[in-house]
């Protein structure tokens, strides 16, 4: 017979110690993805107003709250009677795992509540997958793994095993219907075994098998994990490198505006050559007049002449 994802499975489980992300006074269920969760929880004294929570009972978190003995909610539906409350969630997803609490009052500020675990598996191996295709499941560091395995016969032993199930590879093994050794946890439930990883590192990579066996037969299922660090902050969220002026003292411009100095001091220096080489010219210009309208005048006033042009070229000279 072959089971679907539609299974649907869940049960008490009273929480032993270790378990990092449930306590003792909670209680465990498991399901599928893609079935159907339900569960029955008694209450002491009949109330009226009746809760579905995910986590705290406040805001988001309540998924239901009435005082009508039947109602829904998009997946999330509850129903009462005889002081049993029921409360459903069809199509469970990954994101269904989680902790949950529902509550019966005469008020809904008052009402007592009862907190429970859900552990949905990803994956149902039921023996019927292509044995060359191995199932194998990408995980993150500090997240949780349930793998629900299906065998058609019974078996007393169940045993959770990392690789061949032998010596230090075993991780649990019990013939009780469930059992927890620090993160690891398995539960056995009309023929479905769950087992459980908690808080997974990077060291938790590699094979896995659940198996079970019985007085004549035993059966297995494999699957394979790989971890990887959790994904870190992209490179262009706050706080990330970025290039910018620093100011010391002196001014430091980027570099296009440092070439566009470096032109307009090359433009000055030809411009100042350009000018300097044309009064130059002028005043040798002017001296060569002189000269040639001083001819055939005193010797004295050709030397007094010849002076004031020295003069003047060297006035020239020097402010230019």
């Amino acid at each position: 017979m072959k089971v679907h994802h539609t299974l649907i499975c869940f049960f008490f489980l009273s929480l032993q110690d270790g378990n990092p992300e449930v306590t003792k006074a909670q209680i465990l269920h498991y399901g599928v993805i893609g079935g159907n969760f339900k569960a029955g929880f008694t209450f002491n004294s009949p109330g009226t107003w009746k809760m579905f929570c995910r986590e705290q009972c406040e805001g988001e978190n309540i998924l239901i709250k009435t005082t009508d003995v039947r109602a829904q909610t998009g997946r999330y539906s509850i129903e009462y009677e005889n002081n049993v409350l029921s409360v459903s969630i069809s199509k469970l997803t990954e994101s269904d795992s989680g902790q949950y609490r529902c509550g019966l009052g005469g008020s809904s500020s008052s009402a007592p509540f009862t907190p429970f675990v859900i552990f949905v598996a990803e994956a149902l191996l039921d023996g019927n997958d292509d044995p060359a295709q191995l199932k194998r499941f990408n995980k993150e560091t500090g997240s949780s793994l349930t793998v629900a395995c299906y065998f058609k016969q019974a078996g007393n032993r169940k045993m959770f095993c990392r690789g061949e199930c032998g010596g230090e590879k075993i991780l649990v093994d019990t013939e009780h219907l469930s059992a927890q050794r620090d993160r690891y946890n398995i539960r056995y439930v009309s023929g479905l075994l769950y087992v459980s990883i908690t808080q997974l590192t990077k060291s938790d990579s590699g094979p896995y098998r659940c198996l079970l066996s019985g007085s004549s037969s035993s059966s297995s299922r494999e699957f394979e994990v790989t971890v990887t660090d959790a994904a870190g902050p992209s490179a262009t969220t706050t706080g990330s490198s970025t290039p910018s002026l620093t100011w010391t003292g002196s001014t430091e411009q980027p570099e296009g505006a440092a070439s566009g100095t470096s032109i307009s001091v090359l433009l000055y220096v030809i411009i100042s050559l350009l000018i300097i080489i044309i009064l130059s010219s002028l005043a040798v210009l002017i001296i060569c007049i002189k000269r040639k309208s001083n001819r055939g005048l005193r010797t004295r006033g050709n030397s007094e002449g010849t002076n004031m042009e020295v003069t003047f070229f060297l006035f020239v000279s020097s402010h230019c």
